[in-house]
């Protein structure tokens, strides 16, 4: 969350009192009377609150800063969160799929090669995602992209948050309890550094920051954190260093500015589950799958990208794939899901005009279903999808949205979507 040209990745000081001690010093027969500052709570405050951060000093230096601004009182705001998966947005002409797709590949590149981003849903793998709203309707709470994950660094683990967005202010003066440094670069960019806790109920967070304000009104801003998921059962850390920020944060290829490559795809997109909630399924086995999914022809399809990189989905705890199918006059969009311990239909087979239930003799289940596609086109196309759970509880679905109908019919699905090495207990 990002509020005006602040650096909203760090927590804003908590205000609750002063605490004013006045010293009196004499030089060459002169009284100077010198006000010390200390920004920090009275202890039955602290107690009370549920957010804390640290203490403020000032007056104080701080490398880089010419004038220092004293502490800022405590704002507390909210905010209704909403998510789109449509990457056009004319309020944000820089930005765009191809756009987010480049700075993606060149953040994931800049990681240090001892970094491993988790295994997680498209959402939380480190891809940019799209802006929401409009200037207007924002109000300085939107207009940016944002891509997070959870890191990997030895044995242990953490989170990385990195927003990227055009400047609509100057840029902020040097705050005290906001930055550490301030570096001024040769090209003119400006980059704040901050190191920082937060308690949030008693619960200790570290935090650590770098925002840069580029000469062509980009700011980005990387914020790293020893958060770690309860149930990994890795030792919490920040992932990265200071210096490993700052160089993630003035990369030339997360400009606004910078061109994007001819042919450049937009990001993974981001997939739904649509079934009971079953166990997590781990990095190796969506590997194994993923080998699968690489060797199924698919004659006739281009794909925006090839099949076989399975992720999370967004709910649930199966692994799903979607991608754009390249078809004359309108993109169709193929989807694939797995997922575990799926309950097995005791219902008896069924069929209409609009698809069957039948049972094999291994005991699974196929269920097909195709309806005419609500996205106008001529001739007409269709949405089909093929359901195949095995008795094993392993349950396989392709969905093919508007699709024409020359091309992978349900048959091929149903295929696919039959490969034994899909199926758990093999």
């Amino acid at each position: 969350m990002e509020n005006g040209d602040n650096d909203a990745g760090r927590p804003a000081p908590a205000v609750n009192s002063w605490k004013v001690g006045l010293t009196c010093v004499a030089v060459v027969a002169t009284a100077y009377l010198i006000a010390w500052l200390v920004f920090e709570p009275q202890p039955t405050a602290r107690a009370k609150s549920s957010y804390v951060t640290p203490p403020v000093a000032f007056p104080v230096q701080i490398p880089g800063c010419d004038v220092v601004e004293p502490p800022r009182d405590r704002q507390t705001f909210g905010f209704v969160h909403s998510r789109t998966h449509e990457y056009d947005n004319p309020s944000y002409p820089w930005f765009s799929g191809p756009k987010a797709g480049a700075m993606t590949r060149a953040l994931q590149d800049a990681l240090p090669s001892a970094v491993e981003i988790a295994f997680a849903p498209v959402s939380h793998s480190l891809v940019f995602q799209p802006i929401l709203g409009d200037p207007v309707q924002n109000k300085g709470f939107g207009g940016w992209t944002e891509a997070d994950a959870t890191l990997l660094r030895d044995d242990r683990e953490g989170a990385l948050s990195v927003t990227v967005r055009q400047a609509t202010k100057p840029i902020p003066s040097c705050v005290a309890g906001e930055l550490d440094e301030r570096r001024h670069l040769p090209d003119g960019t400006i980059v704040d550094t901050h190191d920082s806790w937060y308690e949030l109920k008693g619960a200790r967070t570290l935090t650590r920051n770098a925002t840069a304000y580029k000469p062509d009104g980009s700011v980005l801003h990387a914020n790293a954190s020893d958060r770690a998921a309860e149930t990994s059962g890795r030792p919490r850390a920040i992932p990265l260093a200071i210096d490993e920020l700052v160089t993630l944060v003035t990369d030339p290829a997360l400009r606004i500015s910078t061109p994007v490559p001819p042919g450049t795809p937009s990001p993974p997109e981001v997939c739904l589950l649509y079934s009971k909630s079953g166990p997590v399924i781990d990095q190796a086995q969506a590997r194994r799958w993923d080998a699968v999914l690489a060797q199924i022809p698919l004659d006739g399809a281009t794909l925006d990208r090839p099949l076989g990189a399975l992720r999370q989905g967004e709910m649930g705890g199966g692994v799903c794939q979607a991608v754009q199918v390249t078809t004359p006059g309108r993109d169709s969009r193929l989807a694939i899901t797995i997922s575990i311990e799926q309950p097995l239909s005791q219902e008896p087979d069924t069929s209409s005009s609009a698809g069957t239930r039948r049972r094999l003799p291994d005991g699974s289940v196929v269920e097909t279903h195709e309806e005419r596609s609500a996205a106008l086109a001529s001739p007409p196309r269709t949405d089909r999808t093929v359901t195949v759970t095995r008795p094993s509880g392993t349950k396989i679905t392709i969905s093919f949205a508007n699709a024409p109908a020359e091309l992978l019919p349900l048959a091929q699905l149903e295929e696919i979507a039959l490969n034994p090495g899909f199926d758990v207990s093999r």
